[in-house]
């Protein structure tokens, strides 16, 4: 049995294929409503039945790679596992799709341990009380009206569908729906069912085009153009990473209530702010008319290089793909394309004299050759430009003002509280 490649990105990546139009995918969550006790009781049944499945396969791939020295993949688990009786208790696709969401988490796991990250670990076992998420593809489910839905059961079971109300959230419009997902919330012992639906992007021609250039220090450094450069410092991005493991490392255990506390609420404030962020960029394009979004690719970043044991640390728990994922579906959606060019070179090279001088860089965040001083950051962001602009056969830029004076945006926290932190914005620097 092959595992086919997925068509559509979780993380809502776009995907164009030929002779099809481009489009978006979105997630909607909608809450399920008037779930009667038979039907909360399946569902249980189901989300258990999903938990099981995931540590039985986790614990056929470490057997198997004990005895043998091989991890089992993919096909081979699917058809290893095909009888057991958990299996059995799902529909097919679903209990595939948990071992493919399983042979991911190893894939990812063992590049981070090719990279160099010696602290990751692989997947790891799921509580027995918890209801794992449950998977529904196109021919699994059908959504007869807006706000019903009903899923297919497989033989193991006296009855044959489910129909669940939901709820969608004030003006949603859904697209073509291409799969859903049942989640269960234990804080609210609630169900929500997670809808990807996809939408049709309509590009903007060509117009004004913003290079991107990600860091560390400066999360993110643009320059457009029309003479515009901006930077996103990471310092606030920094120290909340800091704070959290500084704080976990108090704890007795990965594994305690309160540890798991600190990562939830470190995981909800580094996605706001990564949201926050990425919405930012995205309205100064539009501010600025811009139809296209360059960013540095940053592939093998990680790879055969050593800075140090705090700074290769920050390096692989950078969410530098993640942001690149954000920008791209949120550009998206207001007719933007983001696209990834090499970012070789492009922070050693002059922007005067376009020749390649590493000792240029005498500080860090400046650059200083040709008698001028500019951002090192927005230096790169300009080069990454450039080349862009050449490899296109477009118009190269001046060099003007905006690379030694870039506009700064910080962000802030809107509030303290007792409970933590409420959510924060970016303002720009006095």
């Amino acid at each position: 049995m092959k595992r086919k490649k997925k068509k559509y990105d979780e993380l809502g990546q776009l995907i164009v294929e030929e002779h099809e139009e481009p489009y978006q995918l979105l997630t909607t969550k909608a809450k399920i409503i008037n779930l009667s006790n038979q039907d909360a009781l399946l569902l249980g049944l189901a989300g258990y039945a999903a938990t099981k499945m995931w540590n039985v396969a986790n614990h056929e791939r470490r057997t198997v790679w004990q005895e043998t020295g091989k991890i089992p993949g993919f096909p081979e688990q699917c058809k290893a596992l095909k009888t057991n009786r958990w299996y059995k208790l799902l529909p097919s696709q679903t209990a595939q799709e948990i071992l493919a969401e399983l042979d991911d988490s190893y894939r990812s796991w063992y590049s981070h341990r090719k990279n160099g990250n010696k602290l990751a670990k692989p997947p790891g076992f799921r509580k027995k009380d918890t209801l794992s998420t449950l998977t529904f593809k196109q021919n699994a489910f059908a959504m007869p009206d807006i706000g019903q839905i009903v899923l297919k059961l497989p033989r193991t079971y006296a009855r044959r569908v489910v129909t669940l109300e939901y709820k969608l959230p004030p003006e949603t419009t859904l697209g073509k729906v291409q799969q859903v997902k049942l989640s269960y919330e234990h804080k609210t012992g609630s169900w929500y069912l997670l809808i990807y639906h996809k939408v049709k992007v309509n590009y903007l021609p060509l117009q004004n085009i913003m290079a991107l250039d990600l860091g560390i220090v400066n999360i993110i450094t643009g320059y457009i153009t029309n003479g515009k450069s901006f930077i996103f410092p990471g310092g606030e991005l920094l120290a909340l990473d800091r704070y959290f493991n500084k704080m976990k490392a108090k704890t007795n255990s990965t594994k305690s209530r309160k540890c798991r506390f600190l990562n939830r609420k470190w995981s909800r404030q580094r996605n706001h702010f990564l949201h926050v962020l990425t919405k930012r960029v995205i309205d100064q394009a539009e501010a600025n008319n811009v139809s296209h979004i360059i960013v540095g690719e940053l592939k093998g970043i990680r790879l055969n290089k050593n800075w140090g044991a705090k700074q290769n640390q920050e390096l692989h728990t950078w969410p530098y793909r993640r942001i690149i994922q954000m920008l791209r579906y949120k550009a998206a959606l207001r007719g933007i394309l983001v696209e990834e060019v090499s970012e070789r070179n492009t922070s050693t090279t002059c922007p005067l004299c376009s020749k390649r001088v590493k000792s240029a860089r005498v500080e860090r965040g400046l650059f200083v050759h040709c008698g001028k001083a500019f951002n090192a950051d927005v230096v790169g962001a300009f080069n990454i430009l450039q080349k862009y602009l050449r490899d296109n056969g477009l118009p190269l830029l001046e060099v003007v003002g905006a690379l030694a004076r870039p506009v700064v945006n910080l962000f802030v926290w809107r509030k303290t509280t007792p409970l933590g932190r409420e959510q924060g914005t970016f303002k720009l620097a006095a």
